[in-house]
């Protein structure tokens, strides 16, 4: 431990090995998803930063999501709406997901990705 708290763990943090762990445990418990993928290719195209949560951490929203039963989720920072799909798909027929998003070009991409879905944006 460092003066000022623990030390990063080399070679990890700030590295490709991150990502590295985070694609081989997606691929690994994450089927493919035909929707998902295509928002993340409309969100990348619409030049949107690659800000967005990986597959594996949006299937555990999901988890978590069905896991506290939630019915009512607010979504600060919905980017191209990979993660409000993830949540979207997993409340009750009668559940509310309420997503906040400050860009009109984010607000845009976003409900162009989740056209289809039972989730809605609104204005």
């Amino acid at each position: 431990m460092g003066p000022s708290g623990p030390r990063p763990i080399e070679g990890i943090l700030g590295s490709d090995l991150w990502t590295e762990v985070d694609d081989y445990v997606s691929n690994l418990l994450v089927a493919s998803d035909p929707a998902l993928e295509q928002s993340l290719i409309d969100s990348r195209r619409a030049g949107l930063p690659p800000m967005h949560v990986s597959p594996n951490q949006g299937k555990r929203l999901q988890i978590l999501t069905c896991a506290f039963r939630a019915r009512t989720i607010l979504e600060a920072g919905t980017l191209g709406g990979y993660s409000t799909i993830w949540m979207g798909r997993a409340l009750p027929v009668d559940g509310h997901l309420n997503p906040l998003e400050a860009s009109p070009l984010h607000v845009q991409v976003a409900r162009t990705n989740i056209r289809g879905e039972r989730v809605w944006i609104g204005s």
